[in-house]
């Protein structure tokens, strides 16, 4: 029998996403369809039962769009005519119930939660979302030992924006961040500050369970801006098992209907005083077995104390199948409007995850 035991224990995972996808644009050019890549690789290595080191490398498009591209504004986050680049996402050392280094902050969820990339176009990086990206900082973490409405856990951070060398990247580089190029988080000090408390519940058997996140930021005054940004969120799921038994639910052999609803509110949208920008998102998804239909929306809103409201949409709808080799392919396809313009996203896209190590053998002992 293997013994168990020793350390240090490593973990290697990738998850890579492959990308047939164009933008059909009611007025302009188009871009694409071509293939896009997406990779995030994560490594784990665990010192002793307090310390350990995790980072997570991704893989994106990352080149930014034409700036004389009527459409410029439409799917900025999604591939296609766009050229991919890596860098680290995240770096961080974990000490007990603190972690120190490069992290996504822990303010809202939509922006990993909704399916594909398409949906949370609106949601992902800080400039134009919210999903607090690139900063580095402090956390510390408290867990609730009362569990009988979930696992309860409270989060305080202090950050700043990444202006080392992690922020550049391979292949298409983005460089490094200096103070004066201001935007979220660009203080010259740690002097951002987010508070968020979590509940989570695993849904057994028939039982629905609600997830549910609040959290509130105050970001610090960046460079050439009048007013620093507060960002309050609240949002939560509803996941109800359909059929199947409990042991069916937790070996994934089951059908569920997931919904989801999230608002975020920034004030002080982009450093100006008095304008700010509303997000509120959506989704319904159904899963039998190995297929998943999503049908979701976001919805922003923007005003400003001069410049009239702006009123942006997005809808997508998805279809994935899991196939034996633990592939996921999905269809989806999405209407954003920005403004004035509207587009037409659609995109087969091929997920796999490569696990190359998980646990590994450490000085001879299996763990």
């Amino acid at each position: 029998m293997a013994e168990v035991g020793g350390w240090p224990k490593l973990s290697f995972d990738t998850l890579a996403s492959l990308e047939y996808a164009g933008l059909s644009a009611s007025g302009g050019p188009h871009r694409g369809p071509d293939v896009n890549l997406r990779v995030d690789s994560t490594f784990l290595a665990e010192f002793n039962d307090t310390l350990s080191l995790d980072g997570l490398f991704q893989v994106k498009s990352r080149s930014p769009l034409s700036t004389t591209d009527p459409n410029k504004d439409l799917f900025i986050n999604q591939g296609a005519g766009r050229n991919e680049g890596g860098k680290m996402k995240e770096l961080y050392v974990r000490y007990g119930d603190y972690r120190f280094g490069k992290f996504v902050q822990d303010f809202g969820r939509g922006y990993a939660f909704l399916a594909t990339p398409i949906a949370a176009d609106f949601l992902e990086e800080p400039e134009e979302g919210y999903e607090l990206a690139d900063m580095i900082g402090v956390e510390r973490l408290h867990v609730f030992g009362n569990e009988s409405t979930g696992w309860r856990q409270l989060s305080v951070s202090v950050f700043m924006a990444d202006r080392t060398f992690l922020h550049q990247s391979l292949g298409y580089n983005e460089g490094m961040v200096k103070l004066q190029n201001g935007g979220v988080g660009n203080t010259r000090y740690p002097e951002n500050v987010m508070l968020t408390y979590d509940v989570l519940n695993q849904p057994v058997g028939g039982w629905g369970q609600v997830n549910y996140q609040a959290s509130v930021v105050r970001l610090g005054k960046t460079y050439g801006a009048e007013r620093g940004e507060v960002w309050g969120t609240l949002g939560a799921d509803l996941n109800i098992p359909l059929h199947g038994s409990v042991a069916d639910t937790l070996s994934g052999r089951y059908s569920q209907l997931r919904l989801y609803v999230e608002g975020v509110r920034r004030e002080n949208f982009n450093g100006f005083a008095g304008r700010a920008r509303s997000y509120l998102s959506a989704s319904a998804e159904y899963m039998r077995g190995p297929l998943v239909l999503d049908l979701t929306t976001s919805q922003r809103w923007t005003t400003d104390r001069v410049e009239p409201l702006q009123r942006d949409e997005l809808y997508t709808v998805s279809l994935g199948y899991t196939l034996p080799s633990q592939t996921v392919a999905a269809f989806a396809i999405g209407h954003e409007k920005v403004a004035d313009r509207q587009g037409l996203y659609a995109g087969l896209r091929f997920t796999q995850t490569l696990t190359t190590c998980s646990r590994c053998i450490a000085r001879g002992k299996y763990f």
